[in-house]
């Protein structure tokens, strides 16, 4: 397993530098914001080379209108991923880019007794992610599907949620992100979480029980870690967390207990 870090939470006034500080502390990849992505292209290509850091997946920078009621709004929600698929393959994440179907409570209406909005939503989220695999597929790159806890999202809270979904759209270029803070509040056991996901797992995010660097809140990560590990897991594991204190300083203490965990 290798561990990277969101390039929001790495000090530097410019991509380069994040970069350089990023391989300083030990970390060996570095994943992308999606937002302003394909302006920095270059920089962004440029500042990776030869410097020890691969990025691992992009985040962000497209709307999250899959599950609107407006077909022009989902259109181009599938659109603006697409864009993102693609920068992917551009700059070498070839983990993927990191998709949450929607925010807060449903957008559909209640169909029943034909269907319930959370039924109607699934539905069109499985015939999405089948065209957006499709394409991660011809870029070499793959769609990470991420539950989120009950208070950010109604739908997918949970690993298995996310793997029914995955068995669903039956294409080798779907995942699914395990997140140490949202596994915290919503799965009863972790490791077990984990391990019942098996090789769905294609990306972790990493975050303490407090959403702050691992190592300051509560959370068990070798229990998690050695279900990674149990399952055969060998990708990015990846801050997405508060940093709190002197930034470099926290991320290169953080490093050092996370890879004590393992």
């Amino acid at each position: 397993m290798k561990f990277a870090a969101q390039e929001n939470l790495v000090p530097g006034s410019t991509f380069v530098e994040k970069v350089k500080n990023l391989a300083a502390y030990g970390y060996e990849g570095i994943e992308l914001n999606g937002h302003g992505l394909a302006e920095r292209l270059e920089e962004v290509k440029s500042a990776l080379t030869d410097s020890g850091i691969s990025a691992t997946c992009i985040c962000g920078g497209f709307r999250f209108g899959f599950l609107f009621p407006d077909k022009d709004e989902r259109e181009q929600a599938k659109q603006e991923f697409k864009q993102m698929l693609a920068l992917a393959a551009e700059t070498g994440a070839t983990g993927g880019v990191i998709l949450v179907p929607i925010f807060g409570p449903p957008q559909l209406p209640d169909m029943s007794p034909w269907k319930t909005a959370v039924e109607a939503e699934e539905e069109l989220l499985v015939e999405q992610l089948r065209e957006l695999a499709e394409y991660a597929g011809q870029q070499g790159t793959k769609v990470i599907l991420e539950p989120l806890n009950r208070y950010e999202t109604h739908l997918l809270n949970r690993l298995e949620q996310a793997v029914h979904i995955c068995k669903r759209v039956d294409s080798p270029h779907m995942t699914i992100l395990a997140d140490f803070f949202h596994m915290n509040i919503e799965e009863a056991d972790i490791a077990k979480a984990i391990k019942e996901a098996g090789e769905w797992i294609g990306y972790v995010h990493l975050a303490d029980s407090n959403r702050l660097v691992p190592g300051l809140g509560h959370t068990n990560f070798k229990k998690g870690f050695a279900a990674l590990k149990e399952i055969g897991y060998k990708g990015w594991m990846s801050l997405e967390c508060g940093v709190p204190g002197d930034q470099g300083k926290t991320l290169a203490q953080s490093l050092q207990f996370m890879k004590s965990q393992l």
